[in-house]
């Protein structure tokens, strides 16, 4: 179910152009989503495909201040590794700092 929602929100994200400004309607519907259960998120998270965390990486920084988890950024190391040509390294550092 949680997972059915979050890839739903990132489908009617990926028919937007990054230019409208629709977008920021569904960073926020992520951002809500998955600041909500941290067991659940960095449940997706080991699970999404790379399209998918590329257009997460657009809000990790959100997600990161609300769940203030150590767990959550260890897991976006972790899949930087595993997708190194993500680039994603500078949105963690980010969300690390967002974490206060």
């Amino acid at each position: 179910m949680f997972n059915e929602k979050v890839r739903a929100v990132l489908g009617a994200r990926a028919l937007f152009d990054d230019n409208d400004p629709r977008i920021e309607q569904k960073w926020t519907e992520l951002i809500d989503l998955l600041s909500k259960n941290e067991d659940l998120t960095l449940g997706f998270l080991k699970e999404c495909s790379k399209t998918e965390l590329s257009y997460l990486s657009e809000v990790f920084e959100d997600v990161a201040y609300n769940l203030q988890s150590k767990r959550y950024i260890e897991l976006l190391y972790q899949l930087d590794k595993r997708y190194p040509d993500l680039e994603l390294k500078s949105h963690i550092q980010i969300a690390e700092d967002y974490m206060g």
